[in-house]
């Protein structure tokens, strides 16, 4: 629905999952979200002339199954901010998603037709976008013979400590007819209070109330820094795609508290290939394959573990 310069959209999507081994036990149940988050919202695009606009979106995720709000129980968690767009490119600023998001997921098999059962272990990387960027202001330039640079940076809004929160991220991408690449490096302060929602920073030996319950990674949302690197590509071979994926997620720092009892860097290497064929223009075939490794050098944690997962779709 579109009215002069502001666009109302949405999504509804719900659907059933089996599960044949959830605690032991085969289960049944509504999954919402599956292929990409019910959510509405809206955005805005207005015509300054001269090439410049004035853009601004209000994005609001939520479970169709509860009626619930998502991104921590904000109205408007998944996007919330306003910009200029103009010849020399486009500024946001507000409440985003991160870059890695930005540049990997429309490389990937979850974009491309697996959804959430297609993401990464437990999205560690975040190329799903289990969570956004807030007092972000993001730059977007121009195309360029088919490259696009962006940069990002976040206010921590820590009072007298201006690390405190920081985030701050590049990407560079490539796109023509055949091809389309891209690479992106992110690094987040204090991650289990600026984007995890804890309600209370960590502090050594202390009792720390942790926001996350995935145990691939819950022990460690103590990191003082959370640094995501990673790639991508894409290539078109008349009706078939083939693409592979890479990224590295470390959890530097971590602080020893009652519910993350570990200290030192944690390391998540994620690898995915997939391949998808078009039948017909309404009909696609698809394929990946995800392999998750875990490089501990913590005190207190297990050996290095795998966890691999693939999804064949029609």
């Amino acid at each position: 629905m579109a009215y002069s310069s502001v666009t109302l959209y949405g999504a509804v999507d719900d659907g059933l999952t089996y599960t044949n081994n959830q605690g032991g036990h085969h289960n049944v149940q509504a999954s919402n979200g599956a292929l990409g988050s019910s959510k509405w919202g809206f955005l805005i695009n207005e015509d300054l002339g001269g090439g410049y606009s004035a853009v601004a979106r209000l994005e609001n995720g939520f479970d169709i199954n509860t009626g619930k709000l998502n991104n921590g129980g904000r109205l408007f968690g998944r996007q919330a901010y306003v910009g200029i767009g103009s010849p020399f490119g486009t500024v946001l600023m507000g409440r985003q998603y991160d870059l890695v998001l930005d540049s990997l997921i429309g490389l990937s098999a979850s974009s491309r037709f697996g959804g959430i059962l297609a993401t990464h272990a437990a999205d560690v990387d975040n190329v799903w976008g289990d969570y956004s960027l807030s007092n972000a202001i993001k730059y977007i330039s121009p195309t360029y013979g088919g490259f696009k640079l962006s940069g990002l940076f976040s206010f921590g809004g820590v009072a007298g400590d201006f690390s405190n929160g920081k985030k701050t991220s590049v990407s560079l991408s490539y796109t023509d007819d055949a091809l389309s690449a891209a690479a992106v490096f992110s690094r987040i302060n204090n991650p289990a209070t600026s984007i995890y929602d804890a309600t209370a920073a960590p502090v050594a030996g202390g009792t720390f109330t942790n926001p996350i319950t995935n145990p691939t990674f819950s022990g460690y949302v103590s990191a003082h820094t959370l640094q995501v690197a990673g790639a991508g590509i894409n290539y078109r071979l008349g009706a078939a795609l083939l693409g592979f994926t890479y990224t590295n997620t470390r959890f530097e720092d971590v602080v020893p508290t009652s519910s993350t009892p570990f200290s030192g860097t944690a390391t998540f290497n994620n690898f995915e290939a997939l391949a998808t064929y078009n039948v017909t223009p309404t009909l696609m075939l698809g394929a990946s394959y995800e392999y998750t490794s875990e490089v501990p050098s913590v005190f207190r944690l297990p050996e290095a573990s795998g966890y691999a997962a693939a999804s064949f779709v029609c």
